[in-house]
């Protein structure tokens, strides 16, 4: 009886983790968005890299992965999006929070503008953005 019970035990174990896994694989991938996010040194009101965001799209749906954008050096932010899906065809745009402005009160233009790529397996392709004040 106990085997039996030990037996029905790792069945639904493993039944359960084989599903929340094939849950969570429909969702997500394994290909990353990695780069840089260039600013001026002066000119510019506020914190960059707390301002911007990576935006990873796939036809224009809710944003994609998982991000972060850290200060780096020489006036840059360097970003990482993880768990995206690869094979698919993905929209990669820098979004800049509306308190970033430049010392004459307009946004900072970014370029270059939405980047569409199709990422393969495990691939981390590079993208750079800037942000200028003019």
């Amino acid at each position: 009886m106990l085997r039996i019970a030990v037996a029905a035990l790792v069945v639904a174990a493993t039944g359960c983790a084989s599903s929340s896994g094939a849950a969570a694989a429909a969702h997500s991938g394994n290909a990353t968005v990695t780069g840089s996010v260039a600013y001026p040194a002066s000119g510019l009101q506020g914190d960059a890299c707390s301002s911007v965001r990576v935006k990873v799209t796939e036809d224009n749906s809710a944003a994609l992965g998982w991000g972060e954008v850290k200060q780096s050096r020489n006036n840059r932010c360097s970003f990482n999006v993880s768990g995206l899906p690869d094979g698919k065809e993905l929209n990669v745009e820098l979004t800049v929070d509306a308190g970033l402005k430049c010392a004459n009160g307009a946004a900072p233009t970014v370029t270059p503008g939405p980047t569409k790529m199709k990422i393969a397996k495990f691939a981390a392709p590079v993208v750079s953005f800037k942000l200028a004040c003019e």
